[in-house]
């Protein structure tokens, strides 16, 4: 019987040996099949391994927080994309193939399995987590600029953070960020809130710190960004960290002194602020004011004595500047203006500015804040506050004012008496209008100084010791005698004057009492009498060269203040005896705020395109107008609209609104005009 292969031991049918190299030999078959599988396997390896190292590539560039690689993440994706289709066919054709070819065992399909998802698994993955990763948001960061990078931070320390890096991060993928809360102790409390991606901590403790900013973007969304502040040492802190020349620096050694026995206290705190050796100021306190009267470096050191003849010395070097420009005008009025008292002591502070506040934020030092353009505080222990009032703008800009307000010791005179124009009786003066106040007090005890404070008062002449005032309208008043000794303990005396009106009084009222030009102002004389006397009329002057001459009948009347200025209105009242009395009021008109706004009747268009420009929104009073169209043309037209033709085809106009008035400040508003192109 002849066997089905064709060949036995290499020897064909007909004797001939075959040779071993033979295509048609299966030695010769099973060489060229492995050739062809080598093949394969080298050109299937070399992309696949180049896109493995392409994908690891990707996610280590990428995301990128300066954005240098960020072109390549529509590349990326695209090969990512391509890369796992092509697996999923090749699993799919695999798959298929091993299972419909009976001729495999089961442990030659499930091998074949394995193999095929060893090869497409990790290109699927990197497929799938490539084009998710590489288009996520860089980690966002903050930065500290000052002090500079690699300086040991000694509380009390001023530290500035900055978040422009995550600034630049988020605008790249048109996030605008709107506003930044800034917490600089990570108590989940915002510290701070600015406009800017800046923001400056003071750190008065050694000890870590977390600091977050909570970045709030236009779109209403929100991103938190966190870092840790270390601050290994400390020395006696001081407040403002930023000192300022002639303003008071309050210093404290209270956050250093360690919980010692009950039988161990502070015996003397010394206190060296110009770095000469010899204690400007000593005593029990644990806090001492100094105010430094030149700008530069000085050396101040405190030695703490304790009553186990122990001590500890502390020095540091302080930089005192002149004080920062404020962004707008304002400063903190308070009553009274002494802020010298022994407690407790109720101070109302108030904000001043002609700037349009949006909300004043206030810090009594006490730890307690309140808001409001005036606010009122009692300060119930002894020490010294710094109060720092925040003012914000409608602008977003803050100015930071501060006071200091000092609590001591009651200064008591027990033999306090005065001497002057007027008899003190119980704390009281009673006296008829107008009335001359002069008032010197006596003691027997040496150093103490003397000043008064005589709010309301029509004149005041002197408040060094001797008190020379002139109250012209009736009413209660207060006055303050201030005494303080050596030690600086305090004696804060009020006094009331009570004061009568004369026989005959002549007053008005006017609303308003300020505001901006032109000012219409309602003049009220109801009020005003002559005892005995009938009142035949009313004579005014308004003091800007429009005054009414006549004799009115009425004691209201109307005037328009068309100008800025300060003007002083004279009211005169005639009786039917022939007598007159005269009483004059001051009245300030402010400047309009000068702001140029223009609508146009629409943006583009074909040329010739006709357009109407309306001002109409424009506030303040302008003297002069000027428009100017872009193409050459002007005008100064001072209406509120104006109409000009744009003659050019495909061109993009500039139109310029300037408006000046008597004061010469200047304001301008500027729109882009687009003509279409020619057809």
């Amino acid at each position: 019987m002849v066997p089905d292969s064709p060949f036995v031991d290499g020897i064909t049918p007909s004797g001939t040996p075959q040779r071993r190299d033979d295509p048609a030999s299966p030695d010769g078959r099973k060489k060229i099949v492995g050739r062809l599988k080598f093949i394969v396997v080298l050109f299937t390896a070399l992309p696949y391994t180049a896109y493995v190292l392409w994908s690891l590539f990707l996610l280590s560039v990428l995301p990128d927080a300066t954005g240098t690689w960020d072109s390549l993440i529509p590349t990326g994706r695209l090969v990512a994309m391509t890369v796992g289709a092509v697996m999923v066919i090749v699993a799919i054709f695999g798959v298929m193939r091993a299972g419909k070819n009976a001729e495999l065992s089961d442990r030659v399909r499930y091998m074949s399995f394995i193999r095929l998802g060893l090869f497409t698994l990790p290109a699927l993955i990197l497929s799938g987590i490539v084009p998710y990763m590489i288009v996520q948001e860089p980690p966002l960061v903050i930065h500290m600029i000052s002090p500079p990078k690699g300086t040991e931070l000694v509380a009390p320390v001023s530290v500035t953070f900055s978040a422009e890096e995550s600034v630049m991060i988020l605008e790249r993928r048109d996030l605008k960020p709107v506003t930044f809360d800034w917490d600089f102790n990570g108590d989940g409390t915002s510290d701070q809130q600015t406009v800017v991606p800046t923001a400056t901590a003071i750190y008065e403790r050694q000890g870590t710190n977390l600091v977050i900013v909570t970045i709030t973007l236009s779109s209403g969304g929100k991103r938190t960004v966190r870092m840790r502040v270390v601050v290994p040492n400390a020395v006696f802190s001081y407040t403002p960290v930023l000192p300022i020349v002639d303003e008071p620096v309050l210093f404290s050694v209270a956050h250093l002194i360690p919980a010692l026995q009950k039988d161990v206290t502070v015996r003397d705190v010394q206190w060296d602020f110009n770095g000469d050796g010899t204690p400007e100021k000593s005593g029990t306190d644990l806090q001492a004011t100094h105010t430094f009267l030149r700008t530069g470096a000085q050396d101040v050191s405190a030695t703490i004595i304790f009553s186990n003849q122990t001590q500890a010395n502390y020095i540091r070097t302080i930089s005192i500047r002149e004080p920062d420009p404020l962004p707008f005008p304002v400063r903190i009025e308070t009553t009274p203006e002494f802020l010298e008292s022994s407690p407790p002591f109720q101070v109302v502070f108030r904000i001043e500015t002609d700037e349009p506040v949006q909300d004043v934020v206030w810090d009594f030092g006490d730890a307690t804040k309140d808001a409001g353009m005036r606010v009122g505080h009692t300060f119930k222990n002894r020490g010294v506050y710094q109060v720092i009032a925040e003012v914000r703008n409608k602008e977003g800009k803050i100015a930071k004012v501060t006071k200091t307000v000092k609590i001591v010791n009651t200064l008591r005179l027990l033999d306090l008496t005065f001497d002057g124009s007027h008899q003190v009786l119980a704390d009281r003066i009673t006296a008829v209008a107008p009335v001359a106040v002069e008032l010197t007090p006596k003691t027997s005890m040496p150093l103490v100084n003397f000043f008064w404070e005589a709010p309301g008062a029509s004149e005041i002449v002197s408040t060094d010791t001797k008190l020379k005032a002139t109250f012209r309208l009736e009413g209660t008043y207060t006055l303050i005698l201030i005494g303080q000794d050596a030690e600086g303990a305090v004696l804060r005396k009020p006094i009331t004057l009570d004061i009568k009106p004369q026989s005959g009084t002549v007053n008005f009222d006017m609303k308003p009492t300020q505001g901006v030009a032109p000012l219409t102002v309602k003049f009220d004389a109801t009020e005003t009498y002559i005892p005995n006397e009938e009142i035949t009329g009313f004579q005014w002057t308004f003091g800007d060269g429009e005054d009414q001459s006549q004799i009115l009948e009425s004691a209201r009347v109307d005037h328009v203040f068309t100008k800025a200025g300060t003007y002083t209105v004279t009211l005169t009242v005639f009786s039917v005896a022939g007598t007159s009395k005269s009483t004059s009021r001051t009245i300030v008109v402010r400047a309009p705020v000068l702001d140029a706004c223009f609508v146009a009747s629409r943006s583009s268009g074909p040329a010739p395109l006709g357009i109407h420009f309306d001002r109409s929104c424009s506030s303040g009073t302008p003297q002069s107008v000027l428009w100017e169209f872009g193409d050459g043309a002007e005008s100064k037209e001072t209406g509120n609209g104006v109409d000009h033709v744009f003659e050019q085809p495909g061109q993009t106009f500039t139109v310029k609104l300037t408006l000046r008035d008597e004061n010469g400040v200047v304001s301008s508003v500027t729109q882009k005009i687009t003509t279409d192109p020619q057809q």
